[in-house]
């Protein structure tokens, strides 16, 4: 005879044990769990900000960004000039 097993996500697994939790452990649970996340996204930000761009490499982005754009702005003043003639 085959059992069936009631296979649950972790999320339903942690709320059915703290839903039986008195308040004191729940307070507890919540403070390692909230402790645990900012952890997490601290090393998150970390790897993150170690695998960005280099700065110089940012610097030139923006300097060309702004070349673009100011040339960009240029030319259609030179159209819209050109037109009123």
């Amino acid at each position: 005879m085959a059992r069936t097993v009631k296979i649950e996500s972790i999320d339903t697994q942690i709320t059915n044990y703290v839903v039986g939790l008195s308040k004191k452990n729940k307070q507890a649970v919540l403070t390692v769990v909230k402790t645990n996340a900012e952890a997490e996204h601290e090393a998150e930000f970390e790897r993150k900000w170690a695998e960005s761009v280099p700065l110089e490499e940012a610097r030139q982005h923006t300097l060309n960004t702004v070349r673009k754009l100011f040339n960009e702005k240029s030319s259609r003043k030179k159209r819209s000039t050109s037109i009123l003639r």
